[in-house]
């Protein structure tokens, strides 16, 4: 009833046999590159550092000191803050004062002041993003600043 041909069977077993060893292949490659990496970061923990203190945000992150606007080393980076702060309006008192602290706590605090991440890659591209007057941003902005200034040193001075 299903006469199959061998040779087509031989041909698509082949090809079966040829995807696998390709995809154990790629993920062989893939398991070398994490240990790469993994080896890398425990010798420049800056790194990691970095890369936490950018998880949240739009900062630029680096694998093996390489982000996607350019090379850490040779780079700064340097963390603007104009007295950002939460603070409240004379418009957001009264109104709380006049609704009895309903509009108070439904507008909330206004953001004050100013700050920003600048970074100068190692290429000499610049790039620069607004914090919010947050402390947790502000507090993750300072570590991501002192964790790029910190890998930048360490990889110039591997460099030399």
């Amino acid at each position: 009833m299903f006469n199959r041909d061998p040779q087509k069977a031989e041909a698509r077993a082949a090809q079966r046999a040829e995807r696998r060893a390709s995809r154990e292949a790629q993920r062989d490659a893939q398991r070398e590159a994490r240990e790469a990496l993994r080896e890398w970061r425990a010798d420049h923990p800056a790194e990691t550092q970095l890369k936490q203190a950018a998880f949240m945000h739009p900062w630029a992150t680096s694998e093996c000191g390489i982000t996607t606007f350019g090379p850490i080393a040779g780079g700064r980076a340097e963390f603007f803050n104009a007295d950002a702060h939460k603070g409240w309006t004379a418009t957001r008192l009264v109104a709380g004062v006049a609704t009895l602290g309903v509009s108070a706590a439904a507008t909330g605090r206004k953001n004050k002041g100013a700050a920003a991440v600048n970074v100068t890659f190692g290429n000499g591209n610049v790039q620069s993003w607004n914090v919010k007057p947050d402390r947790t941003e502000l507090a993750a902005a300072n570590r991501y600043v002192t964790a790029f200034n910190a890998l930048a040193a360490q990889l110039a001075a591997e460099q030399k």
